[in-house]
């Protein structure tokens, strides 16, 4: 019996596949670096080398920072975080 997994894929990707398989990665990157940002500033907090009410602030600013970054970057022009289904398959006819 072959056990050997056969990693081809079923059909080549194509420029959105690419594309989507692209903003996911950078999108995960993107919650890596928060989820860092926030354990950084959580020690600061614990070790009391920065008072609670000023690490929460700066942990905030700095995740609003990155998401509007991380917006910018992976939403094209005519795309919108919060668009209807209907919005969406319209939006996606028309490319």
């Amino acid at each position: 019996m072959n056990r050997k997994v056969d990693w081809t894929p079923a059909r080549p990707m194509t420029e959105a596949d690419k594309k989507a398989a692209n903003q996911q990665q950078y999108a995960y990157t993107v919650l890596l670096i928060m989820t860092m940002i926030n354990i950084m500033f959580g020690v600061l907090m614990v070790s009391k080398i920065v008072p609670v009410w000023l690490g929460m602030i700066f942990a905030f600013s700095a995740m609003a920072i990155v998401f509007a970054k991380a917006k910018n970057r992976l939403l094209d022009s005519d795309e919108s975080l919060f668009e209807t289904a209907d919005e969406f398959h319209d939006r996606r006819k028309k490319s």
